[in-house]
């Protein structure tokens, strides 16, 4: 992902469906103007965290 200009931002655990099992997200995002902005649906619709060591 970082090899293509993407950056880690935040993960967040929601339930997959169909099977129903927790499961971790990673958000990665590109910033085609420079800027730097965070998707804030999942941020704010689920727990996250900051995963180090990314």
């Amino acid at each position: 992902m970082k090899k293509s200009g993407m950056h880690y931002c935040y993960s967040y655990k929601e339930h997959w469906m169909p099977k129903n099992i927790p499961v971790i997200f990673r958000m990665y995002q590109i910033s085609l103007d420079g800027k730097k902005r965070i998707y804030q649906k999942y941020w704010n619709q689920y727990e996250h965290f900051i995963e180090e060591n990314i």
